[in-house]
C-alpha cells in the first residue's frame, strides 16, 4: 500500500521541515505530533475517514473548524490548549503552501480560521508562609526525602521551568562562594541564576547523600528510583504530594500547586522585594520583558499598599476613605 499524499506531507514536515529547517526543540516537536494523533484519530472516529485514506483534499477548513470544535466540547481542553493545537495546524498549512501549491487556497481558508482569544486567568503563587508550609511538609529522613526537598527548594530557588529542572546535570550546579545554577530554556538557551544560601546548603547534603560528583557531570542531578531521570510529569506529581500534605495543616493553602507554582512564588516575591522587572526577566528566561509585566500586574494588595504610601502624603488622607464609612455613594458624590 501506498502512502497518501497527507501520509507523505506529514512526515517531510516533522523530519525535515521541522527538525532540520527550523530545529524546532524535542518538545515542540512531540507537542504537534500530538496534536495531528488527535486530528488522525478524529478524522477516523468522527467523519469516517480511515488514516490509510487520509488524503491533503481532507485537510481543509471546514474539517478544521469540527476539529476544534471536538477538542473544545468533546475532549473539554482549555483555550490555551486549544489555541496550541491549532498553531501545529496552520504551521502545517503554511508548510503546505510552498510544498504543494495547488492548494494554495485550501490552506489560506484554514489560516483565516479566526483565532479564539484566551482570558488571562489570575496568576497563582503561595505566600511566603504558605512556601514555608510546603517546605516543612517534607520529612528528610530518607534519601529521597531529600532529594524531593532539594528539587523543591531549586525549583523555588531558581524559578526554573519543571522541563529545565528535569534536564539538570550535575555538572550545571557550582557551589562555594558564587554558587549558581545553569539551566537549559527554551530554544536551546542558557542562563545563569545565582543561588541563595539556604539552597545550596540542601544541596550540598544531597550531594553527600547520593554520592554525587563531577565525575559524572552529564548524569541527571534528580533520578527517581529506576536511576532515570525524573520526568517533568513525575516532579508535578512529587510536589502535589506535599501540598497535599501542607493543605492538611493550612486551612487557606491551595488545593493545587503545580512546578509554574513555584516559578510564579518566585517572581512575585523579587517583586515584592523591590527588584526590577529586569532582573526577574533574567532570572526566568523570559526573552520578552512584557511577559515578565504580567508580575506588576498580578498583586492588587502592593499596588493598594503603594497607593496607600502615596496618599499619605496628601492632605486630608485618611486610612479609611470616605466611600467606605458612607453607605450611600450617591450622597457623597453630590457632595463633592
Amino acid at each position: 500500500m501506498k502512502p497518501t499524499d497527507f501520509a507523505f506531507s506529514l512526515q517531510k514536515f516533522f523530519r525535515e521541515h521541522m527538525a532540520h529547517q527550523r530545529c524546532c526543540s524535542e518538545n515542540t516537536i512531540k507537542s504537534y505530533r500530538d496534536t495531528f494523533k488527535i486530528f488522525i484519530k478524529y478524522m477516523n472516529e468522527y467523519q469516517f475517514i480511515p488514516p490509510h485514506k487520509l488524503v491533503l483534499s481532507h485537510f481543509t477548513s471546514e474539517n478544521i473548524a469540527s476539529f476544534r470544535k471536538y477538542i473544545a466540547k468533546t475532549r473539554n481542553c482549555s483555550e490555551a490548549t486549544r489555541n496550541q493545537r491549532m498553531a501545529a495546524i496552520f504551521s502545517f498549512a503554511r508548510f503546505l503552501q510552498c510544498d504543494h501549491p495547488e492548494i494554495l487556497v485550501q490552506c489560506q481558508r484554514i489560516q483565516c480560521l479566526p483565532k479564539q482569544r484566551s482570558h488571562n486567568k489570575p496568576i497563582s503563587y503561595l505566600s511566603k508562609n504558605q512556601l514555608a508550609a510546603l517546605i516543612k511538609a517534607i520529612k528528610i529522613d530518607s534519601r529521597y526525602g531529600m532529594r524531593d526537598k532539594t528539587m523543591i527548594l531549586l525549583l523555588y530557588d531558581s524559578g526554573a521551568r519543571v522541563q529545565e529542572i528535569a534536564d539538570l546535570r550535575i555538572q550545571d550546579i557550582r557551589l562555594g562562594a558564587l554558587a549558581q545554577v545553569t539551566l537549559a530554556g527554551k530554544g536551546g538557551k542558557t542562563r545563569i541564576v545565582p543561588l541563595m544560601p539556604t539552597t545550596v546548603a540542601v544541596l550540598g547534603e544531597y550531594l553527600k547523600t547520593f554520592s554525587l560528583d563531577h565525575a559524572d557531570s552529564k548524569n541527571p542531578f534528580f533520578c527517581n528510583q529506576k536511576k532515570g531521570k525524573l520526568s517533568r510529569f513525575g516532579i508535578a506529581y512529587i510536589l502535589q504530594k506535599y501540598a497535599d500534605k501542607a493543605k492538611a495543616k493550612m486551612a487557606d493553602f491551595p488545593l493545587k500547586v503545580t512546578p509554574h507554582t513555584l516559578r510564579h512564588s518566585k517572581a512575585m516575591h523579587l517583586l515584592e522585594a523591590g527588584c526590577s522587572e529586569i532582573v526577574i526577566q533574567h532570572i526566568l528566561g523570559h526573552s520578552d520583558i512584557k511577559t515578565t509585566m504580567v508580575y506588576a500586574k498580578a498583586n492588587n494588595e502592593m499596588i493598594r499598599e503603594s497607593l496607600k504610601k502615596v496618599n499619605k502624603d496628601e492632605p486630608g488622607f485618611s486610612e479609611n476613605a470616605i466611600w467606605q464609612n458612607d453607605e450611600n455613594i450617591l450622597t457623597w458624590l453630590e457632595s463633592l
